[in-house]
């Protein structure tokens, strides 16, 4: 692959491409099919190969099937989970908010 010197994956967009519903951290079978296809192409060519991933265990797994450079979610997936453990952990106490104004 004269010209390429990387490969990045983007598990939502080859769903798509594959007629599956677009999601990180893929276990349906034929993107899961794809993903080690392209690994192994990248492989025999010396291309680096990278993908995006929704966790940590999933990443690790695709380091493990050659993957030479993972992303982690995003900031903002991040900032969302962050936020939403919070507001979890408060509504749990069942304490009710008063109408007072925020500030």
């Amino acid at each position: 692959m004269p010209g390429i010197d990387g490969v990045y994956v983007g598990p939502s967009d080859l769903s798509l491409t594959l007629g599956c519903k677009p999601r990180l951290d893929q276990t349906d079978p034929p993107v899961v099919e794809a993903q080690l296809k392209i690994v192994e192409a990248c492989k025999r060519h010396g291309v680096a190969a990278g993908i995006h991933n929704g966790t940590a265990a999933y990443a690790l797994k695709m380091i493990e099937a050659g993957y030479q450079f993972v992303t982690l979610a995003s900031e903002s997936r991040f900032m969302a989970a962050k936020a939403a453990e919070e507001v979890a952990a408060v509504r749990k106490t069942g304490v009710k908010a008063g109408k007072l104004p925020a500030y």
